[in-house]
């Protein structure tokens, strides 16, 4: 038992200080990152985009008020 637990032990600290023999690890992480980074900051384009348009022409500060009503008590 523990022959096994010492090649678990070899084989598990030479995985965690070898980097990944893949030769492609390089490319899928980089396609990993891209992906990441698109996927948490495209939902934010659209407002920014829509945010900066109504400031140039002048209807950022002519837009009507939210009012917040509150809901009927039943």
């Amino acid at each position: 038992m523990a022959s096994a637990a010492r090649i678990f032990q070899s084989h598990f600290r030479r995985y965690s200080t070898h980097i990944p023999r893949d030769p492609r690890y390089r490319l899928k992480a980089t396609l990993m990152t891209g992906y990441l980074v698109s996927a948490f900051t495209l939902p934010f384009v659209p407002p920014v985009l829509e945010t900066r348009r109504t400031r140039a022409d002048g209807s950022y500060l002519t837009r009507p008020q939210i009012e917040f009503v509150p809901a009927p008590k039943y």
